[in-house]
């Protein structure tokens, strides 16, 4: 019996298989998870319709299949059928949610794209810089037992943590045994010499393959403004202490969502796309901020909707749902529609500033940065006076196409009035 791949989703007419969860002699049950298909904008997780045997895979990992066509082959003892599921209602399967985890949002660019990727194989950061390599399945199965894999013996090639180490280690016989070398990562998992080769495919694929359509497609440049957060930090921390009685993360990120809803409504071409097939600006008096957010696999965007209809405490919430679920893999694709522009957070890393990559086909993607305490010059009392300041910088990127450079510096310009003087989002 062959199972052909179902429908991912309105227009959406193919995928890159990204991971087998099953092998040829595998016996499965019933809603098993059979593989994990990447579309342009999220990655499925395809259960199984079936119980049987697996008697032949058709695709390999890193190909493109079209709906409709069969990737896989059981025997489930009725003789010869196929399997062609109509619709997706059953296709996401979210993972367990992982313990809450502070929201931060990073990186230079965005590609609204998340996946797991094996190849190569995840990695996560531990304390003492140790590293343990595990495919996002290995993770969800070590999460839900409640196993730390810094813990578990690896026995997998290049120091992989497989399923079955987990398997050994919850039975009493894996329990990891170089912890007194904690800072030293292991000398096998990256021998010195030679080179190794992993498959260019899934989420760093698929950003490849966005960021080369922005680059070609529109006509970048950069703005750069510096700008007074001091009254910010203070909202903020305010905000803060209300947020966590109600169990909500607020960072800087709602307040910048608001401060830029603002100045598009003053400057509405930066929340507008070029209809290329028919010629036509496209102007959006709706406003849907992506959100580019860093996970283990990669950069992805869901989109933050309606921000101008949300208070400072529903988008803190929302925020931290968006990046709870993007480090959980539980995006779908409904979390990815409708953007308009897309706001990136290199802050939290660190550097000056940097040019962020245009979320295409948007036209503008704005950068937040670093906020540190300066010495600065004020006028206070007729007098100069060099005074602290808590001081950061916004880099805005613009398709020069759509933008003119004055537009974009007016648009920083109130922007940057609103981030000084946070009270006015009052009068918005």
């Amino acid at each position: 019996m062959d199972f052909k791949l179902p429908e991912l989703g309105e227009g959406v007419h193919e995928g890159e298989l990204v991971t087998w969860r099953v092998k040829v002699g595998d016996i499965i049950k019933d809603d098993q998870p059979l593989c994990e298909i990447m579309t342009d904008k999220a990655t499925i997780e395809i259960p199984s319709p079936f119980a049987g045997k697996v008697t032949q895979i058709h695709v390999k990992e890193g190909t493109v299949v079209k709906v409709g066509q069969a990737i896989i082959s059981f025997d489930n003892g009725t003789g010869s059928a196929t399997v062609t599921p109509t619709t997706t209602t059953s296709v996401a399967t979210p993972a367990p949610a992982a313990p809450k985890q502070a929201p931060v949002a990073a990186n230079v660019s965005a590609a609204p794209v998340p996946a797991p990727v094996r190849a190569p194989l995840p990695t996560v950061q531990v304390g003492g810089g140790l590293s343990v390599q595990a495919a996002p399945s290995t993770r969800r199965f070590a999460r839900e037992a409640g196993v730390d894999l810094q813990r578990v013996s690896a026995s997998g090639p290049g120091g992989r943590v497989l399923r079955e180490d987990v398997e050994r280690f919850l039975t009493g016989g894996g329990a990891y045994a170089g912890m007194a070398n904690i800072g030293f990562p292991s000398a096998t998992a990256h021998p010195t010499g030679g080179e190794e080769r992993v498959p260019f495919k899934g989420l760093r694929k698929k950003i490849a393959e966005k960021m080369r359509i922005s680059k070609d497609k529109a006509a970048h440049f950069t703005y750069v403004e510096e700008a007074d957060a001091t009254d910010l930090v203070k909202l903020r921390s305010q905000a803060k202490e209300m947020g966590a009685a109600q169990g909500i993360k607020v960072t800087y990120l709602p307040f910048i969502m608001k401060a830029m809803v603002a100045a598009l409504k003053r400057y509405p071409i930066l929340n507008s796309t070029l209809d290329e097939t028919t010629g036509e600006l496209v102007y959006k008096y709706y406003y849907n901020i992506g959100l580019s957010i860093q996970t283990d696999d990669g950069l992805t965007a869901p989109v933050v909707k309606n921000v101008e209809q949300k208070t400072i405490l529903q988008l803190a919430a929302e925020i931290q749902d968006l990046v709870e679920r993007a480090r959980t893999k539980r995006l779908t694709m409904e979390d990815f529609k409708d953007g308009t522009i897309t706001l990136t957070n290199a802050g939290s890393i660190g550097g000056l500033f940097a040019t962020p990559i245009i979320n295409f086909p948007e036209v503008a993607i704005l950068g937040f940065n670093k906020i540190e305490k300066k010495p600065v010059v004020k006028t206070i009392g007729g007098q100069d006076r060099i005074v602290i300041r808590q001081w950061t910088l916004f880099s805005i990127s613009l398709d020069h196409r759509i933008v003119d450079g004055a537009v974009g510096a007016e648009f920083m310009k109130a922007f940057i009035q609103i981030i000084e003087t946070p009270s006015l989002l009052l009068m918005s």
